[in-house]
């Protein structure tokens, strides 16, 4: 009897077994990587798709309250980073046509120096400026709100459901036109909506 013949016939089907279950094991590897891609990417689209729709929200509910209260400037102030405010930027913004935008100037403004102002915004429900140069006490927001051409401004608190500030709903005129008095009630009808959309800045 050859022995050699049979060991070798013996080592071929064994490297035959084995390249066969690795095959297989890398097919079922494949197969679950596949399927956790495929998790991933729905997952993602999921999140994409509810964070355009909240966006989409958001725009449509300033646009809303800017026609009916026939302001001029309606935006939104947040803080950030979310854990950690060291800023206020201003992110969402409509105003009618031929107002400038407060976006380009009301952006990435360091906490430390709008103190004030920004405690404000962190602790009382509702403002109401109706004399920028007496109420207003930062300097540099002073400042911006001339630039800005801002006469008269409210503003509303928006809160998470830990009642912790995560941002607030503005409404300016400008060139002396005063605010429609029904604004404290629509702005607050207004940030309840958004404020559990209103996605962080990070």
């Amino acid at each position: 009897m050859d022995y050699t013949i049979i060991i070798q016939s013996f080592l071929t089907a064994a490297t035959a077994i084995i390249i066969g279950w690795f095959t297989y094991n890398q097919r079922s590897k494949d197969k679950k990587t596949d399927l956790k891609i495929e998790n991933v990417r729905r997952e993602n689209e999921k999140h994409v798709s509810k964070s355009n729709r909240d966006i989409a929200i958001i725009y449509g509910e300033l646009w809303t309250l800017l026609g009916l209260l026939d302001a001029d400037r309606c935006f939104i102030i947040q803080p950030y980073p979310e854990k950690k405010h060291m800023f206020i930027t201003a992110v969402f913004e409509v105003t009618k046509k031929g107002v400038s935008h407060v976006r380009d100037i009301i952006k990435d403004i360091p906490v430390s120096e709008v103190a004030s102002f920004t405690k404000e915004l962190a602790t009382k429900k509702f403002l109401e400026y109706d004399d920028i140069d007496k109420q207003v006490k930062d300097l540099k927001i002073k400042s911006l709100m001339r630039i800005a051409g801002t006469t008269n401004i409210h503003i509303q608190q928006m809160t998470n459901l830990h009642d912790e500030w995560i941002g607030s709903l503005v409404i300016e005129n400008t060139f002396g036109k005063e605010l429609d008095e029904r604004a404290r009630d629509m702005m607050r009808s207004v940030a309840q909506v958004i404020q559990f959309i209103l996605p962080p800045i990070n």
